[in-house]
């Protein structure tokens, strides 16, 4: 579940929203979770689940870029900005799951996606991914977090991000732990200009 009224609704558009992610160091930060985590080798296949208008591109090597998204408006900025580099598709991960396109990927990425998923639809995700996945290929997802002893402004600011289904670590392991085997995660309690915390998960098929 996500909101999608006031400043929440206005974040749908690509513009606004890029903007204000620069604004408070996201693009920092997804830059940083691209080097460190995603690690992407040239010609690797990537799959990117809610890509949206598919700002972290430019910051992968030359890849073979698959990006899904279920907002019209994001798939067709990424079109727009990125045409060539990429192949950009409106779904979800239930709409797609047939689609034998995303198949054999090297590294899948959530950025983001999660925490705005309930359980069941987290786990399909979850799911979709290790499906999508060649054998010793890796997702690797990025969620904010709930962490114990967490400030009020932090708890605050969180409890107004568009998703929902903020959860803590313990929770997100449990959603990836039944599907891979093979989990690693990191708690970053200062990640952005605002308080805020995320968590870092890579999962190894």
């Amino acid at each position: 579940m996500q909101r999608n009224f006031g400043l929440q609704g206005w974040l749908k558009f690509p513009l606004l929203y890029n903007l204000l992610q620069d604004a408070i160091g996201g693009n920092a930060l997804r830059r940083r979770f691209i080097r460190h985590h995603v690690r992407a080798k040239p010609g690797d296949k990537v799959i990117d689940i809610g890509c949206g208008p598919a700002q972290i591109l430019p910051w992968l090597p030359e890849v073979d870029y698959l990006g899904l998204d279920i907002n019209p408006a994001c798939i067709a900025s990424a079109k727009r900005t990125h045409a060539g580099r990429g192949t950009f598709v409106v779904g979800n991960t239930a709409s797609l799951w047939d689609d034998s396109r995303f198949r054999d990927a090297d590294v899948v990425i959530g950025l983001g996606i999660l925490h705005h998923l309930e359980d069941n639809e987290a786990e399909h995700c979850i799911r979709f991914a290790h499906r999508a996945l060649k054998q010793g290929g890796r997702f690797v997802s990025l969620e904010a977090c709930w962490v114990s002893n967490q400030g009020f402004l932090s708890r605050y600011i969180m409890s107004k991000d568009r998703g929902q289904n903020i959860r803590t670590e313990q929770m997100y392991r449990q959603l990836t732990d039944d599907v891979f085997k093979n989990v690693t995660a990191w708690v970053d309690t200062k990640p952005l200009r605002i308080p805020y915390v995320i968590m870092i998960l890579e999962c190894q098929k």
